[in-house]
């Protein structure tokens, strides 16, 4: 058995679970023959066989691989049974937190967290063996506790080596439905080129809220919208991304495999954007001791703050220019310094009627549920924004209520 303070072979004492699925689950541990804390992926005795060959994938690969943008491997083994793998402990939060903390991110903070990650793809996908990862999303990208940002779980990770086992069978689908390539989708083989879109998908995310083609359902529905729709611009999610990112991103999103970026282009693009666009206000050093970016609120009143226009937009049924509205307004009072500002909670209040009004029911349901918590943490219970945004949620939880139409 596996548990707080039980020892895998001789040295690894377990801490505490961290987390789990269907690659195995992880513990923090105590190295006590190096005396440093680990991370620690166990998968059990009774694996299906194919897990445990994706498991020992994983490992090789990170052996394979040093680069400070990649998670370290440091030993491997077998207890009662199941193997393990020992790794660097990272603390997190990954993206994908942070993203569902902030709804979406400013663009200064998106290029922070994504040119290593382009440089670790760059090392990655290096010939003449090159690893393609098949399952690049905001969960995999994981912050250490200096604010470095981490590339990790290679358990679909694809290699050329005749020496490694093929794992997954022509025309199986692997990888995470939402950040999938058209490739993958089909059960193609995949190359470095589906990383490149994966990545796209996670650039689309951070800055828009959510992935190019978001929302429940099987995974054939999903399948169909990556093959043959075109996603909506960038831009229509979040004005304040330069024209180059923009076309950057939707680069990176070519259906096309061989029209997309290299992971070495894709880099030097971001690195410049981030040289471009820089602000002088942005703190790395404050960002690194509090890697989630959550700021003080400023009271610093000012016309352009002014929800007025966007309200206006609501009342005439024009929702998609009022979400265009209330999402640059969000931008601004990031950018700004204003996370917690009752300005912000308000804007992304707009954002979600916005939403409603356009008929994007589900996303916009997941996004009020979110705000209502994240609203309450910054400013507590009975602030008049949490009740304005309670009394919404209460509306749009009463038997019978109806979504408008999109207005054309």
């Amino acid at each position: 058995m596996t548990g707080h303070g039980s020892r895998l072979p001789e040295r690894y004492r377990i801490l505490r679970r961290l987390g789990g699925g269907g690659q195995g689950i992880v513990y923090a541990a105590h190295d006590e023959v190096l005396n440093r804390e680990v991370a620690i992926k166990v998968l059990a005795a009774d694996s299906d066989p194919g897990h445990l060959a994706r498991f020992q994938r994983e490992a090789q690969v990170l052996a394979m691989i040093k680069h400070p943008n990649v998670v370290s491997i440091f030993d491997l083994g077998w207890h009662d049974g199941g193997a393990f793998v020992v790794m660097e402990q990272l603390t997190g939060p990954d993206l994908g937190r942070i993203q569902y903390d902030a709804g979406c991110l400013p663009v200064t903070r998106v290029l922070h967290y994504t040119v290593p990650v382009a440089d670790a793809l760059t090392r990655l996908h290096q010939p003449p063996t090159p690893v393609v990862h098949r399952d690049i999303k905001p969960q995999n990208l994981v912050l250490d506790g200096d604010g470095t940002v981490k590339v990790c779980d290679f358990g679909l990770a694809a290699l050329p080596e005749a020496s490694l086992t093929r794992l997954t069978e022509p025309g199986v689908p692997m990888g995470t439905a939402a950040y999938m390539s058209p490739e993958q989708c089909r059960g193609d083989d995949p190359g470095t080129a589906t990383d490149i879109y994966s990545f796209g998908a996670v650039l689309y995310s951070l800055l828009a809220g959510g992935p190019p083609f978001a929302g429940p359902g099987p995974f054939a529905a999903y399948a169909r919208r990556i093959i043959h729709d075109v996603p909506d611009s960038i831009v229509d999610y979040c004005p304040d991304v330069p024209p180059d990112l923009a076309d950057l991103i939707h680069g990176m999103l070519a259906k096309e495999p061989a029209t997309r970026p290299t992971a070495g282009e894709v880099h030097d693009a971001l690195r410049a954007l981030a040289v471009s666009t820089a602000d002088p206000r942005h703190d790395l050093v404050r960002e690194r001791e509090n890697p989630t970016g959550v700021r003080l609120p400023v009271d610093q009143p000012d016309p352009a703050y002014d929800p007025a226009a966007g309200e206006l937009l609501l009342s005439q049924g024009r929702y998609a220019e009022a979400n265009r509205f209330f999402t640059a307004l969000a931008h601004r009072l990031r950018a700004d310094g204003l996370d917690a500002d009752p300005r912000r909670f308000a804007a992304e209040l707009g954002r979600v009627r916005s939403r409603y009004g356009l008929g994007d029911e589900e996303v916009a349901a997941l996004r009020l549920i979110r705000l209502v918590a994240g609203a309450e943490a910054a400013l507590g219970p009975d602030h008049p924004q949490v009740r304005e945004i309670r009394a919404y949620l209460d509306l749009k939880s009463r038997p019978g209520w109806a979504t408008p139409s999109p207005s054309r």
